[in-house]
Order: C-alpha cells, then sequence, then structure tokens
C-alpha cells in the first residue's frame, strides 16, 4: 500500500492521515466521558452567555467578569446554531482532532518514521490520566485549555525542528486560550534556551506576547478596581477554599503525588532521552526539566510561606503543578518510544545468542517476584497495614524501576558474565519499554472501550441512576417557559452543577460555580456559608466543612420560616429544586408546583 498518493499539485499521505486518525480515536475513548463532563457546564455556559445574555437571565456567576475571553469569543458563537450538548459533541471533537494533529506532528519530527505517534498517544493518554499529581489533564471536556495545549506541542514541535522564532507564536495563541498553559510553557522554553546556550530572538517573542494578549487582559482586570484586602482575602478563599486540590502540594493526595514521583523517576531511569538522543531530542528532555523545575519552585515556596497564608495564596493561584502533570507523561512516552525502536534495531543488527524464549522466562520472573515482595513490604505491614487496599499502580511502576535497576547493575558490575556477553539483555530492556509503553496503558484503553459502549450518567449528575434521571425531568420541566418564566431564579442544592445546562434558568451560588474575579469570589463565599452552612460547624476553618452534610431538603427543614424569608428577600429566588423527601410543603406552606419521586419544585410566593 503506498502512502502517498499525487492528486494534480497535491500529495496526500494517507500515513499521516490514517494515524491521526487512530490517534483521535485512542482520545475520544480516554476523554469520551457522559456529556457534560464537570466543567463543561461552567465554561460552555459561559460562553454561551457571553454571546447570548438571554440564554440565562439574572444570574450572578454568569455575569461576573470573564478570564478566558478567546475560548469564549471564538467558540460561543456555535450556540447560536446548537444546543449544549452537541456544542459540547463539536468541542470535544475538535480539540481532540487538533490533539492528535499536534501530537502525530512531534512524534515525527522526533523519530522521523510513521505510526510511532499512535503507541505514544495511548502511554500519553494513559500516564496523564492516572499519574497526574494535581488533577490536570489534557484529554477531557471542553474549555479553554483544551484548546491551548495543542498549540504548546504545535510550539514543542517548531522547538525541535528549530525554528525558534516560531515558537513563541504558537505558545502566544496557547496563552490567548489559557495564559497559564500558555505561560508556563513560555516559561519552561526559556530555560531551554539557558540549558542551549541560545539568546531569543526578542522580536519575535513581543509578537508573541502581543498575540497572548486576548488572554493576559481579561485576566489582569479581574480585580482592577477592587481594594487590596479583598483582593488577598478572595486568593486565599480561592487557594485554600476552593482549589487545594489542584494548587497546595502539601494537601494533595498522597497517593497522587507517590505516584507522579515514580513517574518522574521512570522517565529519569528510563525514558530520558539524553545522553544518546539528537540535538531536538536534548531540547524535548530540557522542556521537561524546565517544568519540573516549576513544580520543584512550587513546592518550595509553598513550604517557605505555608505559616503565611496571604502571601502563600498569592503565589499558589498560578497553578504551579500544571505542566510538569502534562510534561512528564509525554517525556514517558515519547521517551520509552525512542528507546525501543534503538533497542529493537540493534537486536535486529547483533541479534542474542540466547534464546528468546529464556530471556523472557527470566525477566518475567523477576518482574514478578519484586512486584509480589514491593506490595508485600508497602501494603503488609511495613508501611501499611492490610485494610490499605494496594495500589498495583504504585507497585507495577516500583516494579519496572527495580527491574531497570538490577539490569543497569548487572551491564555496569557484570559484564563478564558469558549470557550478558551475548544478549546484553537487550530483550529484557524491550520488555520493559513494551511493558511502558503498550501493555499497562492498552489495558485501561479497552476496560474504556467497554465503558464507552454502556449508557452512563455523567459525572456531574446526581451519582444514583434514578436520581440522575429525576433530575433531568425536573430540570426539563423547569425548561419549558410554559412552566416557569425565563426570569425566574432558583435555590437549589449546593453540588448542583448541571442546573443551567438543563433547565436555562438562574440560580444562586453553587460550590462548582465559582467567579474568577476578586469581588464575586468574595460574595460567592459568603453565600455559600449563609445558604448551606450547618450550626454545627459554623467555626470550622474551610469553607467546605462548613456546609451541611445532609440532604438539601433536611437541611432546609431545620430552618426557620423567618430564615428563609430573609433569605429570599436577600437573594430574590422564585422558585427551590429540592429532594421530593421530606415534605417542605407541611412546614412552610410552599405551593408544589411539580413533583416526581426525587425532586419536589416549590413556588415561593414573595
Amino acid at each position: 500500500m503506498k502512502s502517498k498518493i499525487c492528486v494534480g499539485n497535491f500529495t496526500i499521505n494517507l500515513s499521516a492521515i490514517l494515524e491521526t486518525a487512530i490517534l483521535f480515536f485512542i482520545f475520544c475513548v480516554f476523554g469520551g466521558s457522559p456529556i457534560p463532563d464537570v466543567n463543561e457546564p461552567y465554561y460552555i455556559g459561559k460562553a454561551i452567555h457571553f454571546w447570548n445574555p438571554d440564554w440565562v437571565v439574572n444570574d450572578e456567576f454568569l455575569m461576573s467578569r470573564d478570564s478566558h475571553l478567546t475560548f469564549y469569543f471564538l467558540f460561543g458563537w456555535l450556540s447560536f446554531f446548537l444546543s449544549p450538548y452537541w456544542l459540547s459533541v463539536a468541542g470535544r471533537f475538535l480539540t481532540w482532532f487538533l490533539l492528535a494533529l499536534s501530537w502525530r506532528c512531534l512524534c515525527f519530527t522526533i523519530f522521523r518514521i510513521n505510526w510511532c505517534s499512535a503507541p505514544a498517544g495511548l502511554a500519553l493518554a494513559y500516564y496523564v490520566s492516572n499519574f497526574n499529581m494535581a488533577g490536570e489533564w489534557i484529554i477531557g471536556g471542553v474549555e479553554g485549555k483544551s484548546f491551548a495545549f495543542p498549540f504548546v506541542l504545535f510550539g514543542l514541535v517548531e522547538l525541535l525542528r528549530g525554528r525558534w522564532d516560531r515558537v513563541w507564536i504558537f505558545l502566544g495563541i496557547a496563552s490567548a486560550f489559557h495564559v497559564l498553559v500558555g505561560g508556563w510553557s513560555v516559561i519552561a522554553v526559556i530555560i531551554v534556551h539557558i540549558f542551549c546556550r541560545r539568546k531569543p530572538n526578542y522580536y519575535f517573542m513581543l509578537l508573541g506576547g502581543l498575540v497572548s494578549l486576548p488572554g493576559v487582559i481579561p485576566g489582569l482586570l479581574l480585580d482592577y478596581g477592587t481594594v487590596g484586602d479583598v483582593v488577598q482575602d478572595s486568593h486565599k478563599i480561592y487557594v485554600f477554599e476552593r482549589l487545594s486540590h489542584h494548587l497546595v502540594p502539601y494537601m494533595f493526595s498522597w497517593v497522587r503525588v507517590l505516584r507522579f514521583v515514580l513517574l518522574a523517576l521512570l522517565w529519569i531511569f528510563c525514558c530520558r532521552f539524553v545522553p544518546h538522543g539528537s540535538v531536538s531530542q536534548r531540547r524535548f528532555d530540557f522542556f521537561v526539566w524546565g517544568t519540573l523545575l516549576i513544580s520543584l519552585a512550587g513546592f518550595i515556596l509553598a513550604f517557605i510561606f505555608r505559616s503565611n497564608e496571604l502571601t502563600s495564596a498569592t503565589i499558589l493561584r498560578f497553578y504551579w503543578f500544571r505542566m510538569s502533570d502534562v510534561a512528564v507523561p509525554m517525556g514517558v512516552a515519547l521517551g520509552s518510544m525512542f528507546r525501543l525502536l534503538r533497542l529493537a534495531n540493534l537486536l535486529r543488527r547483533s541479534p542474542s545468542r540466547l534464546p528468546l524464549f529464556y530471556e523472557l522466562i527470566i525477566a518475567a520472573t523477576i518482574f514478578v517476584t519484586i512486584f509480589m515482595v514491593s506490595g508485600y513490604l508497602l501494603f503488609g505491614g511495613l508501611m501499611f497495614s492490610w485494610s490499605t487496599a494496594p495500589d498495583v499502580v504504585i507497585l507495577w511502576c516500583i516494579a519496572i524501576l527495580a527491574c531497570r535497576l538490577i539490569l543497569y547493575i548487572c551491564n555496569r558490575w557484570y559484564s563478564d558474565c558469558s549470557m550478558l556477553r551475548c544478549g546484553k539483555l537487550r530483550v529484557w530492556l524491550i520488555v520493559i519499554y513494551i511493558v511502558i509503553l503498550i501493555y499497562m496503558p492498552f489495558g485501561v484503553f479497552t476496560e474504556l472501550v467497554n465503558l464507552r459502549t454502556r449508557f452512563a450518567f455523567a459525572k456531574s449528575e446526581p451519582k444514583n441512576p434514578i436520581q440522575a434521571y429525576k433530575w433531568r425531568e425536573a430540570c426539563n420541566w423547569i425548561a419549558d417557559p410554559a412552566n416557569t418564566p425565563k426570569n425566574a431564579k432558583f435555590f437549589i442544592p449546593y453540588d448542583s452543577v448541571t442546573f443551567k445546562w438543563h433547565a436555562n434558568r438562574s440560580n444562586i451560588a453553587v460550590w462548582k460555580e465559582v467567579p474568577q474575579d476578586a469581588k464575586s469570589l468574595i460574595q460567592w463565599a459568603a453565600s455559600i456559608e449563609e445558604l448551606y452552612a450547618n450550626e454545627k460547624n459554623k467555626n470550622a476553618k474551610l469553607l467546605i466543612d462548613k456546609i451541611s452534610k445532609q440532604s438539601f431538603a433536611q437541611m432546609l427543614s431545620q430552618k426557620k420560616p423567618n430564615e428563609i424569608q430573609n433569605l429570599q428577600k436577600k437573594y430574590h429566588f422564585n422558585y427551590i429544586l429540592a429532594p421530593t423527601y421530606p415534605n417542605l410543603n407541611k412546614r412552610f406552606g410552599w405551593n408544589i408546583v411539580y413533583k416526581n419521586s426525587e425532586y419536589c419544585v416549590y413556588k415561593i410566593d414573595e
């Protein structure tokens, strides 16, 4: 089969097209969670409202200042032709196609052969989703960073090709879509310049900066005109109250931190290109090192200013760990493929004299032994009790690192062994890189393929399928103008994510819809505490701990009628959407205008 076909003056590269299509399918499987994803009602809702303020009227969150103006401007106009659901579908397909195209270009730039990007892309998707430390992702729902990351990859392609001037243009476009994704990439590329002892072209850096202004200026104007104390308090709420799982390293899950550290070690000791790589490969290595240095700086600053929350919040709000969560998996995926190709080429030119079957048996025995021993030591009482479920991913990574260390020691100090002289353990190394690159990622991929073929409600919906179905049913009833007016405002459970998505009506503050500007953020936090806090937990330090753990209807049933009246006068809501049980009509005398087995809509008189 020919890889290229000439049509007139154009040449069609069939291999590139098929490769991109395979990558697109892989990304569809990994990112194709049920719509809407947890962030899509937030960002797509803001994009729709940017172009069509009548979509949901009189909503404080949607009317707050916009930080991702480029995304809203370039994407939101499609809402005139598409519903939110199909807007998400179109956005996902577009971002996954751009990501597949940019990843294929990056792999071809490094390896110079076709068909390497598919297994490397499979590994990338797996390691980003399972080894991120701060909850970062690259394949998922639609938002500004979904468009920013492909342009970062296009910038890396130009960096590896030595076309330094074009790098700043692509990173400028990435910064326009998401200022932090593009900004940290710019700093990482500057670190590459330092390592390569190359002076950057300031003219093109300035040009890239001008391209990034649509993303930079809205971010700078978020707190414009706000008193300094209010800004500092908003930073504290944003970092420590709302997004600590992304921003504060000493509040991260220890499992996620350990996974990321092991992955970084896997890249350093197993997959790093240097010293055998080309100039372009070393540049990519330096980029990954740059993102790790940025994360290390974030760790150091977080612990230095741990006692000063205001200073710490001002520093940590910039997502110091975002790029390393993506760059290190990229390094593992590309580095494993590079090593695998190199070892296979060496083995082809000078095959091992030791039978392949014996080497495979020895390698498998050593790997399984290390896997079981490490599992027993870690989760059999040495560090954790038997009640702690063993993390298979951690044990697998430890086993890979241990096997690689054993092979390094054997090659280094026991090279007189006849078996090593014959094979030099190349087959063993090939097995290790196949496990890293294909075996574990493909296992998760097959599970996801099976999952994607089954109907499921989105993660943003209630967890119980019956409740999720009845939630949609209630929201669809509300969306009918014959049932509720378009300017109606609802008081809903604090963890509701998809209310606007389905009901097309405004609501007062909920947990997910956190504004970006300082003034609105302070008001949001005060509203969350006033609306949903439990009297018993009012002295809790964190806002999330103050929220009542009871169901929304039970929380309301414990309030006095005059408290509800005061809240209504302050927040101007007309309806309450709450679980059917307990029946609030008996306590407050509200009119039930809609009811199903799980949810009730109450009409509240002025």
